[in-house]
């Protein structure tokens, strides 16, 4: 870390133990200033003044104060969703303190996002994030967005009932694993809501949990006793630090620096033959992965932060012209 003592804000609720990891890697480099805009505790304060055709913004929480600017780097982990407050007027306080603040950051040329909110909300769309793997070169199973119970059935039938629905989203309503969908079952239940059907991909030697940092690549094994969704295997779930093909991890930080991007998590199918791509989640959490394997995952999103990134980040396009698939085995 050779960056003159910088400013990093935190931005993520007071719980947020992933938050914390990353925060004891940063305590004697840079000057940090943590706030959760969705429950300021009162002794925050924001003052932003947009003179002489720029904004002019200093950010002050308990003792430490710091101007927004071009030294100033940015972890938005997950504040306090304004929603979580039971009270209107707490609602609504939460919702101007998150929209202003980041008003205010956005304003500002600064040395890095990790990641911009803004940026995380459009790269989280399947149909755009299917496509921008494509891009980079991965094998992507195929996959039906449909409303269309007799759309679903052929798809079932085409993939000879290996098939799997999945969630788009787990904001409101509790956990919905990856869930096998077949003939038998009757596909009337999908007309009203668009579900999202992929292709089961073949005999799984196992899964792999990709955790990409800048141009940093951390790499996680996951196995079980025959889930097909490994977030509900509980205990049975193992995880063993691995180190991808060198095409695979090359791959990985082209995508998540097309998706503008400095932070993601990817997760695969890996089989006999292939690195099969399944999803991005620019949010993705860590902690977890980095407490099973003891990858140091935390402390490279702190290099990060300090020294700003390797590469250049890319603004995010959904062009969907794809490149040719070039996955190892």
């Amino acid at each position: 870390m050779t960056d003159p003592h910088p400013t990093v804000v935190v931005v993520a609720a007071e719980t947020d133990l992933t938050a914390d990891l990353v925060v004891s890697h940063l305590v004697g480099h840079a000057t940090v200033l943590r706030l959760d805009p969705g429950n300021l505790d009162g002794k925050f304060e924001a003052t932003g003044r947009f003179h002489t055709a720029r904004w002019h913004s200093t950010l002050r929480h308990r003792e430490r104060a710091a101007p927004v600017d071009e030294h100033c780097a940015v972890y938005w982990r997950k504040p306090t969703r304004p929603q979580a407050h039971a009270d209107p007027d707490e609602r609504w306080r939460a919702d101007e303190n998150t929209t202003a603040l980041l008003g205010l950051l956005k304003a500002q040329p600064l040395r890095i996002w990790c990641n911009d909110p803004t940026t995380v909300s459009a790269a989280r769309h399947k149909p755009a994030q299917l496509a921008a793997a494509a891009r980079a070169g991965f094998t992507v199973p195929d996959t039906l967005l449909t409303s269309d119970p007799s759309a679903a059935r052929a798809f079932i039938e085409e993939h000879d009932d290996r098939v799997v629905v999945k969630a788009l989203t787990q904001r409101h309503t509790t956990f919905v694993p990856t869930t096998r969908l077949r003939r038998t079952d009757d596909p009337s239940a999908i007309a009203g809501t668009i579900h999202c059907l992929q292709a089961l991909v073949g005999e799984r030697r196992f899964d792999a949990r990709v955790t990409v940092v800048d141009d940093r690549v951390f790499t996680a094994a996951i196995t079980t006793d025959g889930h097909l969704d490994w977030r509900t295997a509980g205990t049975a779930c193992h995880y063993t630090p691995i180190a991808a093909p060198a095409d695979v991890e090359a791959a990985c930080v082209d995508h998540v620096r097309d998706l503008g991007l400095t932070y993601a998590a990817l997760d695969f199918v890996v089989d006999e033959h292939q690195w099969n791509y399944l999803e991005t989640n620019p949010a993705g959490e860590f902690g977890f992965v980095q407490a099973r394997t003891d990858l140091p995952i935390a402390r490279e999103i702190a290099h990060l932060l300090v020294r700003g990134p390797r590469g250049r980040v890319r603004p995010f396009r959904a062009d969907p012209a794809p490149a040719p698939a070039r996955m190892s085995r």
